[in-house]
């Protein structure tokens, strides 16, 4: 049975709080000044607001949840792709950043 209500707060431990944050910051630094981004750069800047905080638990709205899981699923494919194409001292660099985006994705999001 699907719960009626979801739980929208996020209690982040710091490392996956610092690793969410360099994320957003990437993002933001990429769609900045795009007026097609208008609302992602709206959702990503709040999402950087709520993660610099030291408010814990964090409350996302539904927007930013579904924005977060995507770019993490997003980046875990394209590690997952690099690493296969890549050569030994390159897989020994990415591995660990994509067991991040895993465990972030599989603790909070699934």
């Amino acid at each position: 049975m699907k719960p009626l209500f979801k739980n929208y707060n996020f209690d982040f431990n710091s490392s996956e709080k610092k690793l969410l944050l360099t994320m957003v910051k990437q993002i933001l630094k990429q769609i900045q000044g795009d007026n097609r981004y208008i609302t992602e750069i709206r959702i990503y800047q709040s999402l950087f607001d709520k993660l610099s905080s030291s408010q814990s638990p964090i409350r996302l709205t539904k927007e930013e949840i579904k924005r977060l899981e995507l770019q993490l699923s997003e980046n875990a494919k394209l590690l997952k792709e690099k690493i296969k194409k890549s050569i030994f001292f390159m897989k020994w660099i990415y591995r660990p950043l994509l067991n991040q985006y895993e465990s972030i994705l599989n603790k909070h999001f699934k």
